[in-house]
């Protein structure tokens, strides 16, 4: 029995696209995981220079503390090597959390794909108005 890959790594044009699964983000060890190998793949010899780093969350339909640290330590590793880190593809409760726990001030956002005229930072701003109830 094969298993999906728990971290999709690729490059497109002069970005490192990182597509990290539900499970992977969320456990503490295997989110540890991930800066390791985006260092690895950014290690790899490329015909051009990476500039960006992409975070897409499609697969993540909640966030955990430990994504949230991977994520934290992902933007601090990318910004010490001079790339930018920007998150793609937040569904509304993982983009709950980060206008909660005011990470959103911290982190860039891609444009949603869906809808090219609203990004992901505006309509955390929008959301600003609406108030969230969160177990713990």
């Amino acid at each position: 029995m094969t298993q999906a890959t728990a971290v999709e790594i690729h490059f497109h044009d002069c970005s490192l696209v990182v597509s990290p699964s539900l499970k992977e983000i969320n456990r503490r060890k295997s989110a540890r995981k991930i800066s390791s190998k985006v260092t690895a793949a950014l290690d790899q010899p490329r015909e051009h220079m990476v500039t960006d780093v992409i975070v897409d969350l499609g697969q993540v339909t909640w966030i955990s503390s430990a994504g949230l640290n991977e994520l934290i330590r992902l933007r601090a590793q990318s910004r010490a090597s001079g790339i930018h880190l920007r998150l793609r593809s937040l569904n509304e409760a993982v983009r709950d959390v980060f206008r909660i726990t005011r990470l959103e001030r911290i982190f860039e956002f891609d444009v949603n794909p869906e809808n090219e005229s609203t990004s992901v930072a505006s309509a955390i701003e929008s959301d600003h108005d609406h108030s969230v109830q969160v177990s713990v």
